[in-house]
């Protein structure tokens, strides 16, 4: 391995398990979905397109948490587009903005799973609609519906907590 092929691989665990910790995982959980999670992409190298590498990684990683949630009963289920609430547009800087960290993590905590993952691949994650349809098994305009449906949600519970009207 390159030491620019160690860098990206070592970078993408970085990613994955502060992201598999924020879903809800134990540090150790997250180690060991992360291990696994490579293992697999060494077997199936030949058949992943370099590209879409980083997706592949986060859509099993993904899978593999929530195979382990299912085990230990620990899932709540998701919501139908249907059942999501929204009102009005959240501004992405709310997300990245240093003094609100603490309460944007309290809203989000509240957020349903599928609007907290899309919102959290999108802005902590940096990832493309596609490669996030990718990761959670949706198409691009899906992504975009959840995602417009995360900040709308986001905003209403951000309101809510009366400190930013």
């Amino acid at each position: 391995m390159t030491p620019a092929q160690r860098e990206w691989t070592q970078n993408q665990m970085n990613k994955m398990h502060s992201y598999l910790v924020k879903l809800g995982a134990s540090s150790e959980d997250a180690k060991d979905i992360i291990q696994d999670t490579f293992y697999k992409a060494l077997l199936y190298e030949d058949s992943i397109k370099p590209d879409k590498m980083s997706a592949w990684l986060f859509k099993v990683a993904i899978h593999a948490y929530y195979d382990l949630c299912r085990r230990s009963k620990r899932q709540a289920s998701l919501p139908s587009l249907e059942e999501l609430v929204s009102t009005e547009f959240l501004p992405e800087e709310w997300l990245t903005s240093q003094e609100d960290r603490q309460e944007v993590q309290k809203v989000l905590e509240k957020l349903s799973p599928v609007h907290k993952q899309v919102l959290e691949l999108r802005y902590r994650q940096e990832m493309s609609y596609k490669e996030i349809g990718e990761s959670l098994d949706l198409k691009p305009n899906n992504v975009k519906t959840y995602l417009s449906r995360a900040k709308k949600q986001f905003a209403k519970i951000y309101r809510r907590s009366g400190k930013h009207e």
